[in-house]
């Protein structure tokens, strides 16, 4: 209801900034929390090209089929983040709290212990020592990322680039980017809108810098008279079946059609790594857990394995 209420109070603001005489992608502006840059945008394209109806209605379409997507990239992502976050704090209570109650035991025994023993008591004692000094540190490195992210412009390309080359995720993430591409080119395309004007909110949409960048070089190039494929051939961030797809759709008029098609195609491929990734990872993380508590196990029962064979 709060949500509800703080909108409402946004819309009365909208209306009364656009009966002032303010345009609409203006008015939105003015609101960031709510519009994102990509609301704007596409406001923009469709008041300067007079269809701002027509263009409503595409981003309404448009933005269904993006947070579906996301949705489903969330999902796959958050499960395995989630098991492999309760197994570090599991491992960490496990050295801090309970590795030292055997170590008690242990020195009580007398005996020589163990390599493998050995290595995870002194693991625990570091542990035991440095647990607040690496708490503190880490949580000035993800303040220091973040505030690197939000000043350097650089720094969010380089980063982005670093995710894209991660394996499997990385290819993930590139294609789900350049389908928000696609298809808002293609809505904007759709609608009536020139491509060099409709270029530039397509790139916001993405929310890429990299295919922000990417796109600013798709533009010089279509003004210098080259068609969108001849440029999207010349970056790494389009698959070769985009590029294809439109090469076809510029040679048949019908360019909105095939990007539209293509950013299906990409959908659906990205539904089935993520349903692929799903079925690996699971058993990969259960594998991982396993071999992670087997070995602590076996570590602190060894010298008593040792101690029961002596009698």
């Amino acid at each position: 209801r709060a949500t509800q209420k703080a909108f409402g109070a946004t819309l009365q603001m909208l209306r009364t900034e656009v009966n002032a005489g303010q345009s609409l992608h203006s008015a939105f502006q003015k609101h960031p929390q709510v519009f994102n840059q990509h609301y704007c945008s596409l406001l923009y394209a469709g008041e300067s090209a007079g269809i701002l109806d027509t263009i409503l209605d595409r981003l309404a379409d448009t933005l269904e089929a993006q947070a579906a997507l996301k949705a489903k990239l969330q999902n796959a992502l958050i499960y395995p983040a989630s098991i492999l976050t309760i197994a570090v704090l599991v491992l960490v209570v496990i050295l801090l709290w309970v590795v030292p109650v055997f170590e008690d035991v242990f020195k009580s025994m007398g005996a020589t212990l163990p390599w493998a023993t050995q290595q995870l008591i002194n693991l625990s004692i570091w542990l035991g020592h440095w647990s607040g000094a690496l708490a503190g540190a880490f949580c000035v490195f993800l303040a220091l990322l973040r505030w690197a992210h939000q000043k350097s412009l650089k720094f969010q390309v380089n980063f982005e680039k670093m995710l894209f080359a991660m394996p499997i995720v990385g290819l993930l993430l590139q294609t789900a980017m350049v389908v928000k591409w696609s298809q808002t080119l293609s809505a904007l395309l759709q609608a009536g809108v020139p491509l060099a004007e409709a270029l530039s909110p397509a790139s916001a949409a993405s929310v890429s810098p990299n295919l922000a960048q990417a796109t600013l070089e798709l533009t010089q190039h279509i003004q210098e008279g080259h068609s969108l494929s001849k440029a999207m051939s010349k970056s790494n961030l389009f698959s070769a079946m985009t590029i294809q797809m439109c090469a076809i759709g510029e040679e048949t008029g019908s360019l909105d059609a095939m990007l539209q098609r293509a950013a299906k195609l990409m959908e659906s491929d990205v539904n089935q790594q993520i349903g692929n990734l799903s079925t690996l990872l699971e058993p990969l993380i259960m594998l991982l857990l396993g071999a992670l508590i087997g070995g602590i196990l076996l570590a602190l029962y060894l010298p008593i394995f040792n101690l029961g064979q002596v009698f």
